[in-house]
């Protein structure tokens, strides 16, 4: 269930599966694909190595993007970039209304307003989702070191317990339950989308969800310049930063145990990302050292961290 209209304002409650509900317009992963039909959705979660991706899309792959880099917004390119802004809600409302989807000035869409984003295409030119989704952890961490200002003499307990950090931000945003208390039922909601929207892909195994990406849009390098591996060795492991969070310690419990359904939902998506690499990209189901993963000791696992 979900509240829309076209604006992105949702005000009605429409059940899954209706023709008038937004995830219509987003192809399931396992549909053959119609390049003609459809554009690429990149649901960016933010602060994750992941947006690092959007220069590989760029730079390597040549695909053009939307991002407002300078006033005034302008149908221009910029360094291969559209100067249209879809990363703010009032940016992509206005980017409906000019139908930028039919323009075919973009060949990759990268937002993180999810529902805002989906209203973007239509259910004769779909968008066809994927999205790196990283341990909250993680994810905390990075969010911190890159906190506001005005947040800067707030420790890490401090700072995840006040109202700027927002707990559970993935289920949230494709539940579109954006304030309240979560509950079960918005959990397996946000798994069955997962599962049947998106092509999965992990930050911490983020060449091969490149190498996924690759196969699975059939995108190809520019002159094979080898742009991606060079990138890789040059900028990505570069960038990584070193985990100051310890596993048991009173930060983690805290995070994992304020984001719960994003912890279970990050475990849902490591099962979804061995097992779609065995059926869409007919990899076996192993970890990143070859061993076949255990998915009852991966069960195990969630329920100790």
């Amino acid at each position: 269930h979900v509240k829309i209209d076209e604006t992105g304002s949702f005000v009605d409650t429409v059940e899954y599966g209706h023709k008038d509900h937004p995830l219509s317009r987003l192809a399931d992963v396992r549909e053959p694909r119609d390049a003609e039909r459809e554009s690429v959705f990149f649901f960016l979660v933010p602060k994750t190595n992941a947006s690092k991706l959007k220069a590989i899309i760029t730079k390597c792959f040549n695909l053009r993007r939307s991002e407002k880099h300078k006033e005034p917004e302008s149908p221009t390119f910029i360094d291969g970039v559209l100067n249209i802004d879809t990363q703010t809600p009032k940016g992509l409302s206005k980017a409906r209304s000019t139908n930028l989807i039919d323009t075919g000035l973009v060949d990759v869409f990268a937002t993180s307003y999810f529902y805002e984003g989906v209203l973007l295409f239509k259910t004769e030119h779909k968008g066809r989702a994927f999205s790196i989704l990283e341990h909250p952890v993680s994810r905390a961490e990075r969010l911190y070191h890159s906190r506001d200002s005005s947040l800067e003499l707030l420790g890490l307990s401090d700072y995840l317990e006040s109202p700027k950090y927002i707990d559970n931000w993935i289920v949230r945003s494709l539940t579109n339950d954006k304030r309240g208390v979560l509950t079960e039922e918005q959990f397996l909601v946000a798994k069955g989308i997962l599962a049947q929207k998106f092509l999965v892909g992990i930050a911490e195994h983020f060449e091969e969800s490149v190498k996924r990406l690759e196969l699975y849009y059939e995108w190809h390098e520019s002159n094979n310049s080898g742009c991606v591996a060079g990138y890789f060795e040059r900028h990505y492991k570069e960038e990584r930063m070193p985990h100051i969070i310890e596993r048991g310690s009173h930060e983690w419990n805290l995070i994992t145990a304020k984001d719960n359904f994003d912890l279970m939902l990050y475990y849902y998506a490591l099962e979804l990302f061995s097992k779609q690499g065995s059926t869409l990209f007919h990899r076996p189901y192993v970890d990143k050292d070859g061993k076949p993963i255990d998915f009852s000791k991966l069960k195990q696992k969630k329920h100790l961290t």
